[in-house]
């Protein structure tokens, strides 16, 4: 791939079927209408629901991927055919004894460049998945990408200590509850602008109900795919399967980026206006802090 500051970006927003071969060969059909595209990005959970959503137990063994494996071979495949890089959005990647929620990004030869494992870990997922430590961060032909794994978003310090190490780009492989979708444009709106770059969230559309721990349970999420710009939202979906493509500009966005002593343009400061000597109250918890792996921990397993 030859190097640009004008990549075109694709934006998989898919419909969850209960089969994850369905969900499988729907993303398929999607990446067959992607023509031209520097980096196209799939949800999270692009093969359905995972085990421990309610309801799916029995397709643990089933659901879950190792990395490499059959999977990402037919997505490599996409990759060469398209050109482009591919994060494939989030799988429950089995390794070993132990689980993480891993969007994997391929190169435009298909070859895994990084696996980006979920660091904060939601819900059932404190005690059905591992935590990564590690953010993902690499360079691309078309700009230093940094990969939020859904409610990775959701911690600001992570968007943030990504576009601290220069993440001109952040995608966001999500599933958007649909309790949260009134904020989820303004929130992906805001971290574009205060940290001066980029974000994709790419995000499936479905949900599952079923049984946990004695209580009926539903789960829904609601699409909402969105690129945002500093200043700007360029494209968005509602809940439709379809996919999304804008083109984004690093020349505009490092410019955004650079000190203006006129102060015509402002964002930059956002970056360069820090006192980070200020900031040790980050590593403390939250004041009303609460054990949350215990608690959800109990609730859970309690009947």
């Amino acid at each position: 791939m030859k190097p640009t500051t004008r990549p075109r970006v694709a934006l998989l927003q898919t419909l969850w079927d209960l089969d994850p071969d369905v969900n499988l060969d729907r993303t398929m059909a999607l990446l067959d209408t992607v023509e031209a595209a520097e980096l196209v990005v799939l949800p999270e959970f692009f093969l359905g629901p995972p085990f421990y959503f309610p309801g799916r137990a029995h397709l643990k063994g089933v659901i879950d991927q190792t990395v490499p494996g059959p999977v990402f071979e037919r997505l490599a495949a996409q990759a060469r055919r398209i050109g482009a890089y591919v994060l494939c959005g989030t799988v429950v990647e089995r390794d070993g004894d132990r689980y993480y929620n891993t969007a994997v990004l391929l190169d435009d030869h298909g070859e895994i460049v990084v696996k980006a494992r979920k660091t904060h870990r939601f819900a059932a997922e404190m005690v059905s998945v591992s935590p990564s430590d590690e953010f993902a961060i690499v360079d691309t032909p078309f700009g230093r990408l940094g990969v939020c794994v859904c409610s990775d978003f959701w911690i600001p310090e992570v968007p943030r200590m990504l576009a601290l190490r220069g993440a001109e780009i952040i995608a966001v492989p999500g599933a958007a509850l649909r309790g949260n979708i009134q904020i989820t444009r303004p929130c992906l709106q805001a971290n574009s602008s205060f940290n001066v770059c980029y974000t994709l969230l790419a995000s499936a559309v479905g949900g599952v109900t079923g049984e946990r721990a004695g209580r009926q349970v539903s789960i829904e999420v609601a699409g909402h795919s969105t690129v945002a710009a500093p200043e700007e939202l360029l494209a968005s979906l509602d809940e439709e399967e379809a996919v999304l493509t804008a083109r984004l500009d690093l020349e505009y966005l490092r410019s955004m980026r650079e000190v203006d002593l006129s102060f015509r343009r402002s964002l930059y400061f956002c970056l360069h206006g820090r006192r980070p000597e200020l900031y040790g109250g980050l590593q403390q918890p939250y004041a009303g802090h609460e054990d949350l792996e215990t608690l959800l921990s109990d609730y859970l397993t309690r009947r």
